[in-house]
């Protein structure tokens, strides 16, 4: 349990983000994706899914290798990647509690090459992980923050305190966090922030990041359940040769692996026969494949498709 002591000043600089911190929510997810029980945190199955199937289990290994139960690798939050002394620093500290893997310890013998690959494996983690969820964990944090701000302006900001989790309780001038650590923390002035996270199964706290915050991190309600299919729209050159529906269904196959033509149809507006056949035609020209799982389609875009992308995009 941590124990957090308040003045009344700091219950009147208490703030609830409601836009999401994307470094947080990747290292969330790092730890979800980690945790090896699937039916842990049903509103996530399906992400877990998703990113198991989209991800390399070797990229993906070399990211939740460095999850242990008490410790979270706050480094991966770093927007422009871990650095290697950070790195080595969070693998001497986690060292006695798990001992190291055949590759974390490479990491901690300051490996260049096995840095390399951790650099690219958060990068790949980000882009299957985060990126193609970016507007829903946008809205599901706005959507959770909205809700804890109106209890606070109906009820006063220590009940709120009390409401946003059932593992964090107000207790008049203290508050305590259910947490597998145990110790007190001042916040000698700064600001507390309560901060939802789209991916977090638990309450975490971070009190070193930033010199005048401390953020308590808590989970959503809110299921995610599929990604932002459309991340960008085809090239002027690609809709001239494909025409504008069929531009559209290549590059959100392009940028959604494995997607169903189900949510095809759903991101495109379509209906799941118009985007079957606009499917059927790409099939036919080389530039996707298609496959079948379990009742449903799923599309992938070909080395074909790819490179006509490509050379759209630089027409």
């Amino acid at each position: 349990m941590i124990r957090i002591r308040m003045s009344s000043d700091d219950v009147a600089r208490v703030r609830i983000a409601s836009t999401p911190d994307f470094g947080l929510e990747l290292m969330s997810g790092g730890a979800l994706a980690a945790d090896g029980d699937r039916a842990a945190v049903p509103r996530l199955t399906r992400w877990r899914d998703d990113v198991a199937r989209r991800q390399a289990t070797d990229s993906l290994s070399a990211v939740t290798g460095l999850y242990t139960v008490r410790s979270l690798p706050g480094l991966l939050s770093r927007p422009d990647g871990p650095l290697i002394t950070d790195v080595v620093d969070y693998l001497e500290h986690i060292a006695p509690q798990n001992g190291l893997t055949r590759f974390n310890r490479a990491l901690a013998d300051g490996d260049d090459a096995a840095h390399e690959r951790l650099q690219a494996a958060v990068t790949d983690f980000r882009t299957t992980a985060i990126e193609p969820y970016r507007r829903r964990i946008s809205a599901a944090v706005a959507r959770t923050a909205a809700r804890a701000g109106a209890r606070a302006a109906a009820t006063g900001i220590g009940s709120a305190l009390s409401a946003v989790h059932p593992k964090i309780h107000w207790a008049g001038s203290t508050l305590t966090l259910d947490t597998v650590s145990d110790h007190d923390c001042e916040l000698a002035g700064r600001t507390l922030v309560l901060r939802p996270l789209t991916l977090a199964t638990g309450v975490l706290l971070i009190d070193d990041a930033d010199p005048d915050l401390v953020t308590i991190g808590y989970p959503t309600p809110y299921a995610l359940n599929s990604p932002d299919l459309v991340l960008r729209g085809p090239s002027i050159a690609l809709t001239a040769l494909l025409g504008s529906s069929r531009a559209a269904t290549l590059t959100t196959i392009a940028w959604s692996p494995a997607i169903t033509t189900g949510d095809l149809a759903d991101s495109l507006g379509l209906s799941p026969a118009t985007a079957s056949r606009h499917a059927t035609v790409l099939r036919g020209a080389g530039l996707i494949d298609t496959m079948r799982d379990g009742q449903a389609v799923r599309h992938q875009v070909t080395r074909l498709g790819r490179d006509l992308i490509a050379d759209a995009d630089r027409a």
